[in-house]
């Protein structure tokens, strides 16, 4: 076949296009498969902890759903306090999920792990936190839901650990934080 300058001009546009969409293709793939329920409540979970270990209340809270609820009746402002306020008394916290399996059904996503607290308290509730949370057999339930049709809507709605106690004896979320400022 001679090869024309119209041959070659229209080969390369032929070229060219399949290039493109051999590109389009892969990042199609790469978005999918970054999006996937089960990488998404991975990654929202490790950002979690990871928030809690250095207890930044507004990374925390962008990750708690304004429809959080727990047994102890929190919304996702008291559970953030509450966090904080624990987190407050370790001068360096490392939290550790040991044996962490997702299960995920119609837009809910439950995710449990029994968690393994380390690091240096600064005084005795400190102590005590980690004393009683690596003697739980229980695992912590974390329950996750889809908001929006966005694959990163997943928010936390719920905390739950079977063998805590439903009573606080009088905590409020924010009461250490408030002790320790002198309100």
């Amino acid at each position: 076949m001679k090869i024309t300058k119209r041959n070659a001009y229209f080969g390369g546009l032929r070229l060219n296009f399949a290039v493109i969409l051999a590109g389009l293709i892969l990042i199609v793939g790469f978005v999918v498969w970054e999006t996937r329920p089960t990488r998404m409540i991975t990654k929202k979970q490790a950002d979690l902890i990871s928030g809690i270990e250095s207890r930044n209340g507004a990374r925390i809270r962008r990750l708690v759903s304004d429809y959080y609820n727990d047994k102890w009746e929190f919304d996702g402002d008291d559970v953030v306090e509450a966090v904080v306020d624990i987190g407050s008394q370790f001068m360096t916290l490392v939290l550790t999920p040991d044996e962490q399996q997702i299960d995920i059904l119609d837009g809910e996503a439950t995710v449990a792990f029994r968690l393994t607290i380390s690091g240096n308290a600064v005084g005795p509730a400190g102590g005590e936190v980690t004393r009683r949370i690596n003697r739980l057999e229980e695992p912590f339930l974390f329950t996750w839901k889809k908001e929006t049709f966005l694959p990163t809507s997943w928010r936390l709605v719920q905390i739950h650990q079977a063998e805590l106690p439903e009573e606080l004896y009088g905590y409020e979320p924010g009461d250490i934080r408030r002790s320790m400022s002198g309100e």
